[in-house]
């Protein structure tokens, strides 16, 4: 894989259109789905903070908003009580 200098796959514009494509521009955090006018723009959150590791288990298609409370508060590995269901889809929980 070839790795750009802000350290994202040099395709990673494709692998996140692709990736929100399957998810149906919806955020799987919140459910809310794109509308960028109420600021609800998706995008695509690395749990782990890797930008290179783009495997499906580490990639979650979010809102703007949850993209930024997930940074703020999730990371991979930590006791979860009441897991959520994109953390069971990807086996983190």
């Amino acid at each position: 894989m070839i790795i750009s200098e802000n350290d994202y796959p040099e395709n990673w514009s494709e692998i996140a259109k692709n990736l929100k494509n399957r998810m149906g521009w919806v955020c799987e955090h919140c459910g809310h789905g794109h509308d960028p006018s109420t600021g609800y723009t998706m995008t695509v959150h690395h749990l782990n903070g890797d930008k290179a590791d783009c495997r499906f288990e580490n990639l979650l298609v979010c809102c703007q908003r949850c993209h930024l409370s997930l940074q703020a508060s999730y990371y991979p590995g930590q006791v979860v009580l009441f897991p959520l269901p994109w953390m069971t889809k990807r086996g983190l929980a």
